[in-house]
């Protein structure tokens, strides 16, 4: 399972190249944990803000999707800079179902497609883009073994790159 170091590691070697992680909720340990212990709260828009290893995270959610998507912060422009704290005004936290619905969305999504394996999807535009963004994405997979990133190119690769990517990448 992944951890929020884990996937800091992989945004923090890629730096500069993709802006965004995005993997299946319910392969984040700190999003699998229960309610009570979890350590993100997340906001009305479904985005939280936490420390990790010296280096700021932001996520979001989209539980419809299955999906939670990471951000640096150092990269971020205009998401909320504080944990609890929204991008659209202070609106109040999520429900916890919220969480369990994007993780009950990952495993209806993956089917049990992928038994163990764990993918991320990094997500970036490519440098000098006009006025439509072209998103660039690298397809990774996460050895637990290990702990370490590698990318993907096994036979799940298609159905992971349309899984994985939930929207358009913001312009900045």
């Amino acid at each position: 399972m992944l951890s929020l170091p884990n996937v800091s590691s992989a945004l923090r070697l890629y730096r500069g190249r993709y802006e965004y992680l995005d993997v299946f909720a319910d392969d984040v340990a700190e999003l699998a944990s229960d309610a009570r212990t979890r350590p993100l709260t997340l906001t009305g828009d479904g985005r939280a803000a936490i420390d990790v290893s010296g280096t700021r995270l932001f996520v979001q959610l989209f539980p419809e999707k299955g999906i939670a998507r990471f951000r640096l912060a150092d990269e971020l422009s205009s998401v909320a800079s504080k944990p609890g704290e929204s991008s659209s005004g202070g609106a109040p936290a999520v429900a916890p179902d919220a969480i369990e619905t994007a993780r009950s969305n990952a495993s209806r999504l993956k089917e049990g497609l992928l038994g163990g394996l764990i993918v991320g999807m990094l997500v970036g535009t490519a440098a000098g883009a006009e006025a439509q963004p072209v998103e660039r994405v690298l397809a990774l997979e996460f050895d637990s073994e290990k702990d370490v990133w590698r990318a993907y190119d096994g036979p799940y690769l298609r159905w992971a790159k349309r899984a994985l990517q939930p929207a358009i990448v913001p312009a900045a």
